[in-house]
């Protein structure tokens, strides 16, 4: 073809595809030059797993596992399915411990045993001690491959085996330092270790005030530990303190990311697991459930209003008009909630600090719920000169008492599922919604029903 491999690299979806089939060898060169991502963004942009499957098979091996590790879960486990297993052994020999764990969760356990069963010994020790960590867990978050030297080495010896090995670990920042049972007790980055004689021991020179995690903490724990201390890998050891590997900080950006996408969707009511790449109907059923759960709310908001037909037959400015209290009253609450529901994830909001937010909130809601119930109140006495300022005075009242009870429940709510050991962002978003339409309809109608009849 006339077509070099530079320009390949910039071909559309229905390009590439033509190439594959008619001069397959000028795409595997062109993929060859390309990143990971790049390569993934081609398989997100194409129409249907089958072209993607063309693709693949211009894809080096040594690139397939990270550009299928950049996919969306569902896309990729599907996309794994057809593999054999020789074929994901191809894919996982490329990649780090922690990668290759995740390719090989990624399929059926059967395959990833006849996977693991034909890897190198050496491989086999790093990755099967890994399977059985959750992926949600330090564990299923870190890789065995680090530098470690003994407590008792000089530096001159530390560098001559950091120029024979380093090349294999991908992300070196920090030389940990271990005892002679293979536990932590000092850990050099490799700034420091550049500028030292080379006659100085190690641990005259190494940090002994390390941070650590357990394999079996949350990986949320293992955010907060990076956040608040700034570090580029995290040691894990097991429960003797022996260092059985480590987190490198590319690894927790992706954990960042996939934690607020999930805080996001939770906080609409959507399954973690909702994405652009899932079928049809699996996002269609997984999204009714909630909205099953969301039609009894609004079915109860529905029956509060049904026992005010009278009122409202009477007075159909109230049903002009009731829209505005109960959207009011849930906006509020769903700002009280965002910040209440970060706070936690982040670590801001504790059990410590709960009263103080609780109170905050409480109070933002009724400074606004007095603003918002004078604004509205004038604006519907003009709106409505008939009621004087009687219809006023009751929308502004209404207003007050739902702006109040917004705040107060965007706090409560999540603190108490906290408490609960109920992630906030699953459920929050729906009992607000019930609350803030029931008692705004409650108090708006409640209180033309007195004063106004």
């Amino acid at each position: 073809m006339a077509e070099s491999s530079k320009d390949l690299e910039r071909l559309h979806v229905d390009d590439a595809l033509a190439v594959a089939r008619i001069k397959p060898s000028a795409l595997v060169e062109s993929f060859a030059r390309m990143h990971s991502t790049e390569l993934a963004e081609l398989l997100l942009a194409c129409k249907s797993d089958d072209q993607r499957r063309e693709l693949m098979q211009c894809i080096p091996d040594v690139l397939l596992g990270d550009t299928l590790l950049e996919l969306p879960e569902g896309m990729q486990e599907d996309l794994l399915a057809d593999f054999e297993a020789h074929e994901i052994g191809d894919v996982v020999e490329h990649l780090d411990s922690d990668d290759a764990t995740d390719i090989l969760q990624a399929v059926d356990k059967g395959v990833a045993d006849e996977v693991i069963e034909s890897l190198e010994p050496e491989e086999r020790r790093e990755i099967e001690p890994l399977m059985a960590h959750d992926e949600e867990t330090a564990g299923g978050l870190m890789q065995v491959e680090l530098f470690k030297v003994r407590d008792d080495w000089k530096v001159e010896k530390v560098m001559q085996v950091l120029r024979r090995w380093s090349k294999d670990i991908e992300n070196l920042n920090y030389v940990y330092i271990v005892d002679d049972d293979d536990r932590l007790v000092g850990m050099l980055s490799l700034h420091r270790l550049l500028f030292v004689e080379p006659d100085v021991l190690v641990m005259d020179i190494a940090e002994t005030d390390l941070h650590s995690v357990l394999p079996e903490q949350d990986q949320e724990d293992v955010i907060k530990v990076f956040e608040k201390y700034d570090i580029l890998a995290l040691p894990v050891l097991n429960k003797d303190g022996v260092l059985i590997g480590r987190i490198t900080a590319d690894d927790v950006i992706d954990v960042i990311q996939e934690e607020a996408t999930e805080d996001m969707y939770r906080l609409a009511a959507l399954s973690d697991q909702d994405d652009l790449a899932e079928p049809v109907g699996i996002t269609a059923w997984r999204r009714g459930v909630w909205l099953t759960v969301n039609l009894g709310t609004a079915i109860l908001a529905s029956i509060v209003i049904s026992q005010f037909q009278a009122t409202i037959s009477q007075i159909v400015a109230l049903a002009i008009l009731m829209p505005i209290v109960a959207s009011m009253g849930g906006i509020a609450g769903t700002q009280t909630l965002t910040v209440i529901v970060r706070g936690i994830a982040l670590g801001r909001v504790t059990f410590a600090n709960e009263r103080r937010a609780l109170i905050k909130e409480t109070s933002v809601g009724l400074l606004t719920g007095l603003t918002f119930a004078l604004l509205v109140g004038i604006i519907v006495s003009f709106w409505f000169p008939q009621f004087g300022i009687s219809l006023g005075l009751v929308i502004g009242a209404a207003m007050l008492i739902n702006l109040c009870a917004a705040g107060l429940a965007g706090a409560l709510i999540p603190l108490t599922l906290q408490r609960l050991n109920i992630d906030p962002a699953l459920a929050s978003g729906t009992i607000l919604t019930t609350v803030t339409d029931v008692v705004g309809f409650l108090s708006f109608l409640g209180l033309a029903t007195y004063f106004l009849l």
